[in-house]
């Protein structure tokens, strides 16, 4: 007996324990009603159900106490990153179907696990709010959605609740409470994760949750809760773990928080706190995990976080954090992981960051940070595995210690202003998969030996530096990079062969890199694998083959413009999402490219073919292109008519067809189901007709160009529907009639909405996307517009035929920056109320037929820096102010005005805008012909005062009153007398 163990003497003793019959046939009934592709249930069959997959048993009595059914492939259940092969597992092993209440006839059933699968949205089972003696419960990720019964108040065993969805497939399957009363008779939970489930209505929330003595954990992240209150909850002190993250608080952190001393792990992110830090945390010192990240903390780093020294995690990410990081740093002796990226933190890195011997990862990318890199000397270097500085101020060179951080995994140093040249050192970091260091101003000659040890680097970017790479012709990379990107370093003008051995690349940018070469033709069998591929800016030359087979990804973008390339459109596969050709020596028809695509539905968003030599009609087959948001077909050769199959494109966002282009007839009526269009730009063709009134259907129009053009007849007035439009150019045409009064419904223009979302429309080699762009004509000149497009207000209605006055409307555009009305017969005077226009740039209102004199307000417009007010009729003193005196007499000439900055001065006798002397005003009044009309206002007045002034004297609210009257109209009445003398004088020196 004392060779044989007490545990073999147990486990032969209830070696015969089988389940029970009625818990086996419960089993088989619940098991008839799930799905299960995968087969994972395949193991429940035979007598004995304490053998089946996921069936715990008494060992005594045989009885079922355990069901763990967790979806083994869960990392889409979890918070752990996952790549497409984890899910499609989880996919394929998920259970489904109807949760049989057959589990009621599993009498000591205690603990129930069905997380992680898929119930497609079905209500939660009331049945388990029968199974009392259940202590655990774990239905998260599950599917479920709807009210969660009141019922299960009777689970008064429970322990652990969990159903929490943090990332809902289906925004409806999502459970929900109206109140958490429910929990006050819970009172021996311990863990509860109610994350997901919209708790927006239980404003009882924290009264609930505070009565629950025994709770050790508590997750409610994700619940669209009500702001917190401030109420007593010392009964939640037992808590070891607090998440509360992404629910919109809007508050300062509430104070019964910090009495919760015992907490470990506190997430806090994503609430909209703001203030400071709040002190109080201090006093948590059991805290090893703390995440305060993407909130509104606007404080200084406070020192006294470094008195936590449990800390493991540390994230207060994307506040508005500033000042500088203390020198106690180093007390954080158990740090693992830091992240204070995206705040305003600055001043040098710390000495003592060099102590921190388990720090594992540092993110310290979007700062203020100064000086030179890390000190590596210290013990940080033993584990740091991820070093995340980039966007920062930081200078120097790269330190030749780096190559003590011998476990780095992840280098990201873009967007500083770092110098110098690479380091040989960097051959010392074996380990290194990802290096990043765009976007400095590192210069010098890259040697091949730089990467001889760095087997398992997978990405490399370093745009926009100033290297040199040319290895020899038989180099071959030790690496098998997945992105590679060089922009701006000089490799040409050959094209790299050693590219060529890089076999799973998926994003590749050779952008700018001094090419002059033809595509070899075995590049073209490198991209089945790219997602991204930026050949730009190079010489590149020849044509291009077929894409059809370009890329396994549903979503590639290819960007060659600014090259040499020349041929007919290359075929491209329906994966292509992205195609950039543009300023390239491209000819021949499009009809080929776009009509005999085999393949339906294709995926193309950006199409931009702009600047090639492309001739022919615009084909009539765009069914097949419904997923395009911007077209770009400008300065080519094409004729003919817009065909009417574009108002298939129902997506679209952007439209050029302009310049150089040779297209005619009207606009084509299928274009008003283009109804997501931003930006159209027709201008320099020949197109003709009236502009449409279904122009008003384009109601999210920004920019609106029809400049140099045949269009004719009047503006339609339901153009002013277009509230949203920034940048309208109708000049060069043959419009008539009368601008319309309207125009105040341009919202943007005048202030009452603000500008939309920018445009964008490319993906560039830093993974991002950059703002469409435009030319437009502003301030006389012809520019590209990028980058503020989305800030432009522009008007321009000049070259037309337009008559009558100038809508006083016009002026009630307040934030328009531009306003050409020249070249018009445009009479009457300019707006009085011009000088509201106070964001004007440019006010062009030449060669029209305009009267009377300018307006004393347009000396109120300070931003103006080019006017031209020439050949008109007006006439009078040009009025006084910084910028009008300051600009060429060309910009008022052929008009009948006087004063600088022009050479005529005006007589003594006229109108003096701003500043005539008193004296001078009452002289030219009782001159000359206006004396009679002035003794005769003045007899007249003189009798009608007599005649009231005793009722006046006996009424004192009368008398003032009457004085207040008097003194409004005697002003009144002096101005009348003041213009209509100097009008006088004016037409008899004309005489």
């Amino acid at each position: 007996m004392s060779d044989v163990s007490f545990e073999a003497l147990f486990k032969d003793a209830f070696a015969d324990v089988i389940c029970r019959e009625s818990d086996r046939s419960a089993l088989t009934t619940f098991r008839k009603d799930l799905e299960d592709s995968s087969g994972r249930l395949s193991t429940w069959r035979g007598a004995d159900c304490c053998q089946w997959e996921g069936v715990i048993c008494d060992n005594i009595t045989g009885q079922v106490r355990e069901l763990r059914l967790r979806n083994p492939h869960d990392a889409p259940c979890s918070h752990q990153s996952y790549g497409p092969a984890e899910f499609q597992a989880y996919y394929n092993h998920k259970l489904g179907g109807r949760l049989n209440p057959s589990l009621l006839k599993l009498d000591l059933l205690n603990h129930l696990d069905l997380s992680c699968n898929d119930f497609h949205g079905a209500p939660l089972p009331d049945f388990i709010s029968s199974m009392r003696n259940l202590y655990y419960i774990d239905l998260s990720s599950c599917g479920f959605h709807g009210a969660i019964p009141q019922r299960i108040t009777n689970l008064s065993r429970l322990r652990h609740l969990n159903l929490g969805d943090p990332f809902p497939i289906f925004v409806e399957s999502k459970l929900r409470v109206s109140s958490m009363q429910w929990l006050r008779h819970l009172s021996s939970l311990e863990h509860l994760d109610l994350t997901g489930v919209d708790a927006s209505s239980a404003s009882d929330w924290l009264r609930s949750v505070g009565n629950l003595h025994s709770l050790l954990e508590l997750r409610l992240s994700r619940c669209g809760l009500q702001p917190i209150i401030s109420i007593n909850v010392a009964n939640l002190t037992r808590l070891t773990l607090l998440d509360l993250s992404w629910n919109n608080f809007d508050s300062p952190l509430p104070r019964w928080i910090h009495s919760l001393t015992n907490l470990q792990r506190l997430n806090l992110s994503h609430c909209g706190f703001y203030d400071q830090l709040p002190t109080g945390l201090q006093n948590m010192t059991k805290l090893e995990y703390l995440n305060l990240s993407s909130n509104h903390f606007s404080s200084k780093f406070p020192p006294w976080i470094t008195r936590l020294s449990h800390l493991k995690v540390l994230a207060v990410a994307d506040n508005i954090i500033q000042g500088e990081l203390p020198a106690t740093m180093d007390n954080l002796t158990s740090l693992v992981s830091l992240d204070l990226s995206q705040n305003g933190i600055g001043g040098m890195l710390p000495k003592s960051l060099s102590n921190l011997c388990n720090l594992q990862e540092m993110y310290l990318y979007v700062n203020r940070f100064s000086g030179g890199l890390p000190d590596f000397s210290g013990c940080i270097s033993h584990n740091l595995r991820f070093l995340y500085l980039g966007w920062n101020n930081l200078s120097g060179p790269l330190r030749s210690n780096l190559k003590q951080a011998a476990k780095l995994r992840e280098l990201d140093l873009t967007y500083n202003k770092l110098t110098g040249p690479l380091p040989s050192s960097l051959e010392e970091l074996q380990e290194l998969e990802s290096l990043i260091i765009s976007d400095n101003s590192f210069q010098g000659i890259v040697s091949e030996s730089y990467f001889r040890n760095l087997s398992g680097l997978k990405i490399f970017r370093a745009n926009g530096n100033r290297f040199t790479f040319k290895p020899s012709r038989d180099w071959i990379p030790p690496f098998q990079l997945q992105g590679l990107t060089l922009r701006s370093w000089r490799l040409g003008p050959e094209f790299p062969p050693w590219i060529k051995h890089l076999k799973h690349l998926q994003y590749l940018s050779l952008a700018n890199t001094g090419i002059e070469d033809a595509i070899p033709s075995w590049f073209w069998t490198l991209t089945s694998q790219l997602k991204y591929l930026n050949l730009s800016s190079n010489m590149i030359k020849g044509q291009i083959p077929s894409l059809l087979d370009l890329g396994v990804s549903r979503n590639v973008a290819v960007d060659m413009k600014h090259n040499l390339i020349t041929g007919p459109l290359p075929r491209v596969s329906s994966n292509v999402t992205i195609l950039d050709l543009s300023f390239n020596r491209i000819s021949g028809s499009m009809h080929h490219f776009l009509c005999e695509n085999t393949e339906k539905n294709m995926r193309l968003e950006i199409l931009d073919l702009a600047n090639n030599f492309l001739s022919g009609e615009i084909p009539d087959c765009w069914r097949n292109w419904s997923s395009l948001s911007v077209l770009r077909l400008q300065a080519n050769n094409l004729t003919g008519k817009i065909p009417s199959s574009i108002g298939l494109l129902t997506r679209l966002q952007s439209l050029h067809l302009r310049r150089n282009n040779d297209l005619f007839g009207e606009l084509p009526i299928s274009l008003q189901n283009c109804t997501g269009l931003m930006l159209l730009d027709l201008g320099l063709n020949h197109l003709s007709g009236r502009i449409p009134g279904w122009i008003h259907r384009l109601s999210d129009l920004v920019v609106f160009n029809l400049r140099l053009n045949r269009f004719w007849g009047e503006i339609p007035v339901e153009l002013c529907r277009l509230s949203r439009i920034q940048a309208l150019d109708l000049a060069g045409n043959n419009l008539s009639g009368r601008i319309p009064s309207c125009f105040d419904g341009f919202n943007v223009m005048a202030g009452r909405q603000n500008p939309g979302n920018r445009m964008y429309y490319s993906a560039d080699d830093t993974f991002g996307v950059v703002p469409d762009s435009q030319y437009l004509v502003v301030k006389g000149r012809l520019g590209l517009y990028s980058n503020i497009l989305h800030w432009v207000m522009t008007l321009d209605l000049s070259d037309n035929s337009l008559t009558g006055p100038i809508p006083a409307a016009i002026t009630s555009l307040s934030k328009l920056q531009g306003l050409n009305l020249s070249r018009n017969c445009l009479t009457g005077r300019i707006p009085e109320h011009i000088g509201g226009m106070n964001l004007l740039e440019s006010l062009d209102v030449s060669k029209n037929k305009l009267s009377g004199e300018i307006p004393q307000t347009i000396a109120e417009l300070s931003f103006l820096s080019n006017l031209n007010l020439s050949y008109n009729d007006l006439i009078g003193r040009i009025p006084s102010s910084t910028q009008l005196q300051g600009f060429d007499a060309s910009s008022f000439a052929g008009n009948e005005l006087c004063g600088a900055p022009l050479p005529e001065s005006c007589g003594g006798n006229e109108r003096t805008v701003g500043g005539e002397d008193e004296e001078e005003r009452e002289k030219s009044i009782f001159e000359g012909e206006g004396f009679g009309l002035v003794t005769s206002i003045l007899l007249g007045f003189a009798v009608g005062f007599w005649t009231v002034i005793v009722s006046l004297l006996v009424n004192m609210s009368w008398r003032n009153a009457y004085f207040g009257l008097l003194t409004r109209m005697g002003n009144y009445v002096y101005y009348v007398w003041v213009k209509c003398l100097l009008r006088l004088k004016k037409r008899s020196q004309h005489l």
